[in-house]
């Protein structure tokens, strides 16, 4: 896959099918979206491309916001919000489905005051030739969103033949339910810690990538779960604070192995620093190896219970024996079905 990366230098001679949006999550309406996109560059002999922004709105608005627990004594407690898929994550998603270009663009607020149908002629036309476009019914983009299905097919309309595309509107998909799968969806669903229907929406599982560091040695020293540790990015949106069955993947060897992953703040060892550091923590089951200066992917499965505070170190250590046991029974219930 071609990638043009926070740059609007870029231009591509090649005639394309392509898309435009966040693809935050690539979610199965993504996937949906782009089969068909896929489909029509084979039909047709063109080149498939996606077209986003480097900076997703939740950056922009950015800082901490208070999510779910169960738990009154973490009532306060913050988290950090921002995307399902982070933008390495989704751009490795999108080479994974086999897109031909990528185009990453700067936003700002120049770009922010480009008009609908000029970002349609200069941007999708001119730079990206734009044979056809694949989008949603509730597309946007332009300055103050005026850039629309109908506009796309207004300006398809009015052009020469030669200078032409065609438009194809996908309904969005549905949950059984009938409600519109969407990221905002699945952002409800991390927060309330319901991951198993997060990850059919998805169609995948929920997972934070990152390079294992060094933690605060209590795992391991006191109370005998020795941990891998890594630090989410800022801009990702992470699941309800707790206790989760997880699959943990080694990303150089692709060695798979089942995990029990913490994610919160720790508070019954916290401290005022850690409160605004959520970390990902991670008991390996039947693994006895450093692998710090290693990047891992941990993939989210269940939810075990929330996180919350403990009355003592021993408290602690006896739930997290228990919560050890819940994650290896549920993995045994799952082997054969």
């Amino acid at each position: 896959m071609k990638q043009y990366v926070n740059t609007t230098d870029f231009y591509i001679n090649e005639a394309t099918v392509l898309t435009i949006g966040k693809f935050d999550g690539e979610h199965i309406g993504h996937r949906k979206l782009l089969a068909v996109m896929k489909n029509i560059a084979l039909k047709k002999g063109l080149k498939t491309a996606v077209f986003t922004f480097n900076t997703a709105p939740y950056e922009i608005v950015g800082g901490f916001r208070n999510k779910y627990y169960a738990d009154k004594q973490l009532q306060n407690a913050e988290q950090y919000t921002g995307q399902i898929t982070t933008n390495d994550e989704r751009n490795k998603m999108l080479e994974e489905a086999g897109i031909d270009y990528l185009i990453e663009y700067p936003f700002n607020k120049e770009v922010s005051h480009i008009g609908g149908e000029d970002f349609i002629m200069n941007i999708l036309i001119e730079k990206m030739h734009m044979k056809a476009i694949v989008a949603g019914p509730d597309c946007a983009f332009g300055h103050n969103k005026e850039g629309n299905a109908d506009l796309l097919k207004e300006v398809a309309k009015k052009l020469p033949e030669e200078s032409s595309y065609d438009v194809i509107i996908i309904e969005k998909l549905k949950d059984e339910n009938n409600r519109d799968i969407s990221s905002t969806f699945i952002r409800a669903e991390l927060d309330s810690g319901n991951i198993e229907k997060a990850n059919r929406l998805l169609g995948s599982n929920y997972s934070i990538h990152g390079r294992v560091v060094q933690g605060n040695m209590i795992g391991g020293k006191i109370l005998g779960f020795p941990t891998v540790n890594i630090i989410p990015p800022k801009n990702k949106h992470l699941p309800r604070f707790g206790v989760y069955a997880s699959k943990v993947r080694i990303i150089k060897t692709g060695e798979e192995y089942q995990g029990l992953t913490n994610v919160g703040i720790n508070p019954t060892v916290d401290n005022d620093k850690k409160k605004h550091c959520p970390r990902v923590e991670t008991y390996i089951y039947d693994f006895d190896r450093n692998i710090y200066g290693s990047d891992i992917e941990i993939s989210f499965i269940k939810f075990i219970r929330p996180e919350r505070k403990f009355s003592s170190l021993d408290d602690l250590k006896k739930q997290i024996s228990s919560d050890k046991e819940a994650v290896k029974t549920y993995f045994r219930s799952i082997e054969y079905v």
